[in-house]
């Protein structure tokens, strides 16, 4: 009788584990296979590295940027950054090829005009006129689920 009880007692409780072990062990791994983490977008909608840049259009200082036609100034990574549409987005260098001004850019009829001098470039970045005699200095762009990254 004693030995029936210590069987019976031992036996429950590894049934009970492997049952409900098992289920626990299943339903964890489970559960990290299909969880896909969410990139964490920080203050300013923006990091880098060196030359990359990883930019969150999702952030209001980018969400421009999500729609075709949308450009923005992005003077602390030293860009104009353009969407030309199908989900192409070009960036360029901010400094204007003919006297070097940053901050006086302006954007319509898909060209980006300096201020500074009316040097006139398309949104691929070719001069069009005015005293530059050169072209923009263009990135590398790439657009992945609302997140672009421009290596300069």
């Amino acid at each position: 009788m004693k030995d029936r009880r210590k069987f019976l007692k031992n036996a429950g409780s590894t049934a009970l584990f492997a049952s409900l072990g098992s289920s626990f062990f299943i339903s964890c791994d489970d559960s990290e296979d299909n969880v896909t983490p969410t990139p964490t977008v920080p203050d300013d909608g923006y990091t880098s590295e060196g030359n990359v840049y990883t930019i969150y259009l999702d952030h209001p200082s980018f969400s421009l940027l999500a729609s075709n036609g949308g450009w923005k100034m992005f003077n602390e990574g030293g860009m104009l950054i353009v969407n030309v549409g199908q989900n192409i987005i070009r960036a360029f260098s901010n400094a204007c090829p003919h006297a070097d001004c940053r901050t006086s850019w302006q954007y319509s009829n898909e060209n980006f005009t300096c201020t500074c001098h009316t040097s006139i470039f398309t949104n691929d970045g070719t001069r069009v006129s005015g005293p530059a005699n050169q072209d923009l200095t263009s990135y590398s762009a790439s657009l992945k689920d609302n997140i672009l990254t421009v290596t300069k």
